[in-house]
């Protein structure tokens, strides 16, 4: 297999779906991607890996667009790019490129990212397949009660007192007799 055949991880991916068609050899997507993660590299010049190629009609698409809560226009920012011949492609995400972001309840998912994220990373997308939509209470702040530490004289006689109850403890475990301590000689 050439460079030219394989600078092009689309045209890659799928020389590889069709050996393993033709060898008959039948893996899951697990181990199919360890496969295509083995061998495959990154560069920023290379070619987006598609994920997807759709197909919409001007009503689909509106509903799309609707659902979204943006314009046709923008559905590149939900990683929805068209093609010249009317298709839609998704692309797959790069794993090392990933990143998440929290956003305000209060807060359109969109317009922040349109504000926040977009202006530093004009190829990013929203993938609405993670998109979680929730509240984080941190339960130390709201619910934790300091409680102030013991004495130091407390800790010493608690520690006494266990010393007490175990002497002999060890000894009895281990199956050894303890040497009885000496009275001093006169």
């Amino acid at each position: 297999m050439g460079t030219e055949e394989t600078a092009d991880f689309n045209v890659f991916r799928d020389r590889v779906a069709k050996t393993l068609k033709t060898r008959k050899i039948k893996l899951s997507a697990t181990e199919k991607n360890a496969i295509l993660n083995a061998v495959s590299w990154y560069a920023d010049d290379a070619e987006k890996v598609i994920g997807k190629t759709l197909r919409f009609t001007k009503s689909e698409l509106e509903d799309v667009a609707a659902r979204l809560g943006c314009g046709i226009d923008e559905l590149g920012d939900f990683g929805l790019y068209t093609q010249p011949d009317g298709s839609w492609l998704t692309f797959e995400a790069s794993t090392d490129l990933r990143d998440s972001e929290a956003v305000p309840l209060k807060d359109s998912i969109h317009r922040y990212f349109k504000a926040e994220v977009q202006l530093h990373v004009p190829e990013a997308w929203i993938n609405l397949d993670t998109v979680k939509i929730g509240y984080e209470i941190s339960f130390n702040k709201y619910f934790y009660r300091h409680k102030p530490l013991r004495s130091l004289d407390a800790v010493t006689r608690d520690i006494l007192a266990l010393e007490q109850k175990a002497d002999g403890l060890i000894a009895d475990i281990l199956g050894v007799k303890v040497a009885t301590k000496l009275e001093p000689a006169e």
